[in-house]
């Protein structure tokens, strides 16, 4: 049952169905309202059955990762009480205190070989392929699909609000899968890109008979399918920062294959597959790409990411303590953030595109400093686990989820998803779960 239930959980992750129980302000606004999902079934069922079963935390051998994830969620609870709407950051502490357990409960699960990582990344890399492909519809039929019982958003070039990109006057729809926004489905991508690099590098092929290199064949055919797919999602979603951290980080673990002999050969293979299919998809789609790559500081979505961030930096300079936790965005509104920065229009009342600044601002300084402790003793403490050099991604059990986590770790420089937004919270912290 217990099984069951996390696999429905995982799968359920990138269908963002839900029902609207209450809004604080008049007329509809994502972030000032309270939301139940489909997801909530599962996660909390999950957890529950979970935490019945396992013992988690023994407090006598506390570590500084439970400790500075105990501290976080504490001062994020204690923002509640300087919160203007207490119920809507009871709500979204609430939130963030059952994925942390979570995150928890998937580090224990993993840990007592009751789920096993290779099984995770697989699910991981075929909801991908399945977004992909959604996406790539979306894209040709520049409209949506109908499949709003899995969460899909009402789509289409000319309807107001929706992402899109312009090239020579005209407006193309980007893809959206089953997310809320392009740049959500574009995290989601990179973490099944990474997932398949771990089966693509987990396939040894030296020393193999004829019938097992064979079989091996027809395996990197299915992988290389997969990863076509996933990189025309990405090319699709048409997410500068999507595109630019999975460029880096694919790079830079290519470069890292390169230094261990025993991946070398798979690591070539792995960059010369990358290398044509981003060709083929270049050749297709360059017509849109070249354009989209031309970053203005005046174009609107810099300037304005520009002008999130200063808004968050005011937001922490007057009021360190933070002003309580996801209570930002009613909060500016009501105290002229926004208007005093040009900002009348109420589809530009957003969160800060920046999870740290948002975090500061909401929870604190102190809240911030806590939640990147939390992070760092995370990574160091995988490190030590590693038994061998410093630096070991070729562990594929560490390196890909390491990979995973710093992905969404530089999405979080642009964006707000990962803090705001149901399937931000649950792939961030799912991630976490891994590394735990």
């Amino acid at each position: 049952m217990l099984k069951i239930l996390f696999w429905l959980f995982l799968i359920s992750i990138p269908f963002g169905f839900r029902i609207l129980l209450y809004q604080f302000t008049p007329g509809f606004h994502e972030y000032e309202s309270i939301f139940l999902y489909a997801s909530d079934f599962f996660l909390l069922l999950a957890v529950f059955l979970i935490f019945t079963k396992f013992r988690f935390v023994n407090f006598t051998r506390l570590s500084l990762v439970k400790l500075s994830l105990a501290v976080f969620l504490i001062l994020a609870g204690f923002s509640v009480f300087s919160a203007g709407y207490k119920l809507l950051a009871f709500y979204n502490f609430v939130r963030l205190a059952f994925l942390a357990a979570m995150a928890l409960a998937i580090g224990k699960l993993l840990e007592k070989g009751f789920l096993k990582l290779e099984k995770i990344l697989a699910v991981i890399a075929g909801l991908a392929v399945v977004e992909s492909l959604i996406g790539a519809a979306q894209f040709y039929y520049q409209k949506s699909l109908g499949l709003r019982f899995l969460g899909e958003s009402f789509l289409g070039p000319a309807v107001k609000g929706v992402a899109k990109i312009d090239v020579e006057g005209g407006h193309f729809l980007r893809a959206y899968g089953t997310f809320p926004h392009p740049n959500i489905l574009a995290a989601f991508l990179l973490l099944g890109l990474f997932a398949l690099y771990y089966f693509w590098l987990n396939r040894p092929i030296k020393g193999r008979p004829f019938s097992a290199l064979k079989q091996l064949f027809f395996g990197d055919l299915l992988i290389a399918f997969g990863l076509f797919a996933i990189l025309l999602g990405l090319v699709l979603t048409f997410s500068r920062a999507g595109w630019l951290i999975a460029g880096l980080l694919s790079v830079a673990f290519i470069i890292y294959l390169g230094i261990d002999k025993n991946y070398r050969k798979q690591g070539l293979r792995l960059f010369m597959l990358l290398f044509a299919i981003c060709y083929m998809l270049y050749a297709i789609f360059g017509w849109a790409i070249a354009p989209r790559v031309q970053i203005s500081f005046g174009e609107s979505a810099v300037s304005q990411r520009l002008t999130y961030n200063q808004l968050g930096f005011d937001l922490i300079k007057n009021h360190p303590v933070g002003i309580g936790i996801g209570n930002q965005t009613i909060f500016a509104v009501e105290n002229n953030f926004y208007q005093n920065i040009g900002m009348n229009e109420s589809w530009q009342w957003q969160p800060i595109h920046n999870i740290y600044l948002l975090i500061a601002s909401e929870i604190s300084i102190m809240g911030l400093a806590v939640f990147l402790m939390f992070i760092a003793s995370l990574i160091f403490r995988k490190f030590k686990t590693q038994n061998s050099k410093l630096f070991n991604f070729l562990n594929l059990d560490f390196g890909i989820p390491f990979i995973m986590l710093v992905s969404l770790l530089l999405f979080g420089f642009f964006d707000h998803f990962l803090w705001t937004l149901q399937p931000g919270r649950l792939m961030f912290w799912l991630v976490i779960g891994l590394m735990i």
